[in-house]
């Protein structure tokens, strides 16, 4: 008689496997898109699905809603003009069907391993020939990937699965 051990240790790897990568965040555009408009040039460089909790300083706690998934962004933006200048994070919104929707959490990319997120001001002055990259988040129509971005007069396709 052969032992079903084979057989059954693979299902069970399976489905747990399965069970992880459901959980996994859904990467929905990893190929930068770079705009370029009044002294700024804005690179939109990755939007993942998910998690649906962000947990930043001071007990900050983002959840999305029953309908929603939460957007993770990486925006760089760099200061083109010969002067410091002012970005506003706010005018960064994701665009759909006549909607727009602004981020809830401006912060820094989250650090292989860190258990809380550290957010930043919503504006920052950057100074000539500088960048910053900023991980923007944003509540969003679950199985609805936005179309674009847009940052002031800057507008970002979204390039990836629709």
């Amino acid at each position: 008689m052969r032992s079903m051990r084979p057989i059954s240790t693979m299902i069970l790897v399976g489905t747990l496997l399965g069970g992880f990568s459901a959980c996994a965040p859904a990467l929905l555009m990893n190929t930068p898109v770079s705009k370029h408009a009044d002294g700024w040039a804005i690179t939109l460089g990755q939007i993942k699905a998910g998690p649906d909790e962000y947990i930043g300083e001071g007990g900050v706690n983002v959840t999305s809603g029953t309908d929603e998934t939460l957007l993770w962004t990486l925006v760089t933006v760099k200061n083109e003009s010969g002067e410091e200048q002012t970005f506003d994070y706010d005018t960064c919104v994701l665009e759909w069907n006549g909607e727009a929707r602004q981020p809830l959490v401006v912060g820094r990319p989250a650090e292989a391993g860190a258990e809380v997120n550290a957010s930043v001001d919503r504006s920052e002055a950057i100074a000539p020939g500088q960048e910053r990259t900023r991980q923007l988040i944003y509540t969003y129509p679950k199985d609805q990937p936005p179309p674009r971005m847009k940052c002031g007069k800057v507008v970002l396709p979204i390039k990836g699965k629709h």
